[in-house]
């Protein structure tokens, strides 16, 4: 099994925060979306096709910005709708790829332990989806444990396959991180028995498959202790603060916020940031651009202080040097960026990285 390269850190573009669940409802990270359009086309839908009817269209070709649930949903209902497959949700989480779903298969890939993997993928399960599913490990202190995976849509039909997506997806990708196969001693599903699912239990490798109850995966006590072999426990500290902050961005941020930062985020790095530049690109007078940030409890200076310190600290923890990371930022020279660097000091996440340059 191919082995991950753990000092790899997240893509740009993860600290731009979404919308707030409790303002417009539950929301999934474009990534998930994309990484289900291209699960259906590899299981034999048209994901293309697929994407156009569920009106997401528009939403698959930004890179980083979040997508309400439904649209998920709705394009879950259209590729059942195309097939009568029992096996679609495992077919479909079979085309995931390390990297797809970005912060998440980082945060996961440095995690000291397998049960930590699940621990982890609960803990922060907001960057991907803030719907209110059932994610937990139980037990797995010194004994088997079981994953629990159950998507909540409130379609009955959906939430069957998804959570089987979701449960493959989880193993396929414990697999791919601790380097070795994982076989579960046991698979739920929550849909009815199908005639013929020996299928099933082959692709997801499980020596016995259950059917009519929660969507779960119990695993022996051996593989939950298994030690993650190519993890890093600094960089995974780091990546774990940085995802805290983007969890905590996008419940208190409004999308014009998220707008903002995405705008100043560009400028630092094509090197022309300003009051006037950044105003003219949201179609506002600086005034006004001012008076927007007083009423989101800000400044320019605190703004682009924010920006950059979460810039600073993606970059550097992707091993970037300062000199790089300066020049990315705007700053006349390193000993600016230091000179940021102490300010950001009670930031953990900043410091740990900062030192490792």
């Amino acid at each position: 099994m191919r082995k991950l390269d753990a000092k790899r850190c997240p893509p740009e573009g993860l600290t731009r925060p979404g919308e707030p669940a409790g303002k417009r409802g539950p929301t999934a990270h474009v990534s998930a979306l994309r990484l289900l359009a291209a699960g259906l086309e590899g299981a034999g839908g048209d994901g293309v096709a697929l994407v156009r009817r569920a009106g997401s269209a528009g939403q698959v070709t930004t890179d980083d910005t979040r997508v309400p649930t439904d649209h998920l949903s709705r394009l879950w209902r259209l590729g059942l709708g195309a097939t009568d497959d029992p096996c679609l949700g495992v077919k479909a989480a079979g085309h995931w790829r390390f990297g797809r779903l970005r912060l998440m298969d980082y945060l996961v890939a440095n995690a000291p332990t397998l049960a930590e993997v699940f621990t982890v993928t609960e803990q922060y399960s907001a960057l991907v989806n803030t719907a209110p599913n059932e994610i937990r490990l139980t037990g797995g202190t010194g004994g088997r444990g079981t994953v629990t995976y159950q998507i909540r849509s409130g379609d009955p039909d959906v939430d069957a396959m998804a959570s089987q997506y979701a449960l493959a997806t989880v193993l396929f990708r414990a697999r791919y991180v601790a380097g070795r196969e994982i076989r579960p001693l046991h698979i739920s599903l929550t849909s009815d028995a199908p005639a013929h699912h020996r299928e099933l239990a082959v692709r997801f490798g499980a020596q016995r498959l259950d059917f009519g109850a929660a969507t779960t995966m119990t695993l022996a006590s051996a593989d939950l202790s298994l030690p993650l072999p190519d993890a890093d426990a600094r960089l995974g500290e780091v990546l774990r603060q940085h995802a805290a902050d983007v969890i905590a961005a996008q419940a208190r941020s409004s999308p014009w916020t998220a707008r903002l930062r995405q705008v100043v985020t560009a400028q630092l790095a094509g090197g022309g940031l300003s009051l006037q530049t950044v105003a003219r690109a949201l179609a506002l007078s600086p005034r006004s651009l001012q008076r927007r940030l007083a009423q989101e409890g800000t400044t320019w200076r605190d703004l682009v202080d924010t920006v950059r310190r979460d810039r600073a600290t993606v970059l550097l923890a992707r091993g970037m040097s300062r000199k790089e990371v300066a020049a990315r930022l705007g700053f006349a020279d390193t000993r600016a960026l230091r000179a940021a660097l102490r300010r950001w000091r009670r930031d953990p996440a900043v410091v740990t990285s900062a030192d490792r340059s």
